[in-house]
């Protein structure tokens, strides 16, 4: 079986759980050097990362306080204060208000600026890629889902609500008789955009799916991407692989309206939208506006600016490294050891006088590139407060995993219910209790389901530290999933009765040789080896996971099952 196949049996096999289950992500693998206690949170800084839980809104860890928060649209300047729009996963740039602490975080503004919307036109479940206007948009396993397209809830009929990349259409066709493919709005940051090395445009933490708006009906911002331009003509500009016509467009440059012929060079960053749906596979957009954006959120020199996102490229001289297309200079800091391409990182830094790069005071190593990572499902078992400040030791199926602020929390136990989401309060579950990380054990206790499942990813020391918790619907299946350990060396058996067994991360798992299909889908084909990535799923008692012999034939979705898929290829994928 090849490895798009794989991947896509992986998704029908946890299908069936009903959940986002492949999305989440945060969790911290890496200490913050001395000067982190510095807050990006405090008075006049801006922070900018991803949402990962509310009551009132986590961003980078600080909890910011949304009462007297304005929401602004950066794409049509509109502002709200319905915090209900956002999400788990959000990219989002928050301006602390002139009342905001360290010790308590206060935001004045929240602002919103996706970086692609518009149809899936491509997808390639081996490399974890979508293409949606052009843009070539990675998926990880820190990317969320939701999905609000209409049928989701219909009395009558309701279609699957969209979980991972699985649940994804592209077009079909081309031209005038092209079948457009899901609608998305797509969050996260930019990444190697432009350059050689890489043809990723955008590392995606949230794909929201909606209904494509009606052509008839065709207003606003519907079709949108934000990126760096690559070339430029006397009509327009290129961006990843989207050509953009401004002929008809109105372009603004630090919000003045500007010729278009001359707004916008080579390197800048743009935003440009319409109204109306390109031809697809879209190449082309007539663009109705463009702006200019700044590769930081401020470019104010001297500003406190804070940053999330995946380290492009790693220099030496200075010392730095490259985030988001902004050059962070890591020169002043003692005893720093510098990230790995692909690692992703909090940076706390001041703004540079180019207005385009940062001198960092901190840097925090939230997720490694080449980190293992293990999902769990199971019952939550103990949840203790742990050494440090909002941290929790949480354990599931006998193993201890610590949540901390960065990680990511839903609730999906109920239907419709979503982060904490309830009824449409965007604080607060039905009991009036916010899921974030200081009523964690609050929330677990009062929650009807104690069923989660928990993405980790596990430190050289072998400490797990958790990138999701979602509550889910109760449920008597456990599952684990990561790489089978060299010690204590898998036992393998063919005959039914006789286990065979090994264990993932300590997590004992004993297992009928009937239940485990290979990656070549058949029952004979060579053992589980050392290494190997697994997926388990069975019942836990006593400490081991046993997955007893299944009904003929072996089902995908079956309760229990053992799919090998040998040597992991991608050190972000944990199926969960």
């Amino acid at each position: 079986m090849n490895h798009a196949k794989t991947l896509a049996l992986c998704s029908s096999v946890l299908a069936a759980l009903v959940i986002a289950a492949c999305g989440g992500g945060g969790g911290t693998s890496g200490s913050p050097p001395a000067g982190a206690g510095v807050s990006g949170a405090t008075a006049g800084a801006m922070s900018s990362g991803t949402i990962s839980a509310f009551g009132s809104v986590f961003v980078n860890g600080h909890e910011f306080a949304t009462g007297s928060a304005t929401l602004v649209d950066d794409d049509d300047d509109s502002r709200s204060t319905d915090m209900s729009r956002l999400e788990v996963g959000m990219s989002v740039d928050v301006k602390a208000s002139s009342r905001s602490r360290r010790d308590a975080p206060d935001a004045d503004e929240i602002h919103l600026h996706p970086l692609a919307r518009g149809n899936v036109d491509a997808a390639d479940s081996t490399a974890s890629t979508l293409t949606v206007l052009g843009q070539t948009v990675q998926l990880t396993a820190s990317t969320n889902y939701s999905d609000h397209r209409a049928c989701v809830t219909a009395t009558t009929t309701p279609c699957t609500a969209v979980t991972g990349q699985s649940g994804l259409v592209a077009t079909s066709g081309t031209g005038a008789t092209a079948v457009g493919g899901s609608y998305v709005t797509v969050y996260g940051y930019l990444f190697n955009a432009g350059t050689a090395t890489s043809t990723t445009n955008i590392v995606a933490t949230l794909v929201a799916v909606d209904d494509a708006p009606a052509a008839a009906a065709a207003t606003g911002v519907n079709y949108k991407v934000e990126g760096v331009v690559t070339a430029t003509s006397a009509t327009g500009i290129t961006i990843g692989g989207l050509a953009v016509d401004l002929a008809g467009a109105t372009c603004k440059v630090r919000h003045a309206t500007t010729a278009c012929a001359t707004a916008f060079a080579v390197g800048d960053v743009v935003s440009a939208f319409s109204a109306a749906a390109p031809t697809l596979p879209a190449t082309n957009l007539t663009a109705s506006g463009a702006r200019a954006r700044n590769k930081l959120v401020v470019e104010t020199a001297g500003a406190t600016v804070e940053l999330e996102g995946k380290v492009a490229s790693v220099t030496t001289a200075p010392a730095g490294f490259v985030l988001r297309g902004v050059s962070i200079d890591t020169s002043a800091l003692t005893g720093f050891t510098a990230p790995g391409v692909g690692d992703v990182v909090r940076v706390l830094g001041t703004v540079a006088t180019d207005g385009k790069s940062v001198t960092a005071t901190s840097v925090t190593t939230l997720h490694l590139a080449r980190g293992s990572t293990y999902g769990f499902e199971g019952d939550a078992g103990t949840v203790v407060a742990g050494t440090a400040a909002d941290t929790w030791v949480l354990t599931v199926l006998g193993q201890d995993v610590t949540v901390n602020a960065t990680t990511r929390l839903a609730d999906r136990s109920v239907h419709g219910r979503r982060s904490g989401h309830s009824d449409g309060d965007s604080s607060k579950n039905a009991s009036g209790n916010p899921f974030n990380v200081t009523t964690f054990k609050s929330y677990l206790d009062a929650s009807t389901s104690k069923h989660l499942l928990v993405r980790t990813q596990v430190d050289t020391t072998g400490k797990l530290t958790a990138l999701a918790v979602t509550i889910v619907p109760a449920s008597a299946v456990a599952s684990v999933s990561g790489v089978v350990d060299a010690t204590p060396a898998p036992v393998i058996s063919t005959a039914t009765g006789t286990p065979t067994t090994f264990s993932l991360h300590g997590l004992a798992v004993s297992a009928d040789p009937a239940a485990i299909v290979m990656k070549r889908v058949t029952l004979s084909a060579p053992p589980l080896a050392a290494g190997d990535f697994v997926l388990v799923r069975g019942t836990f008692a006593g400490g081991t996971l046993t997955v007893a012999a299944p009904a003929s034939p072996v089902k995908l979705s079956a309760s229990n099952i053992v799919i090998d898929f040998g040597p992991p290829s991608s050190d972000d994928h944990d199926c969960f």
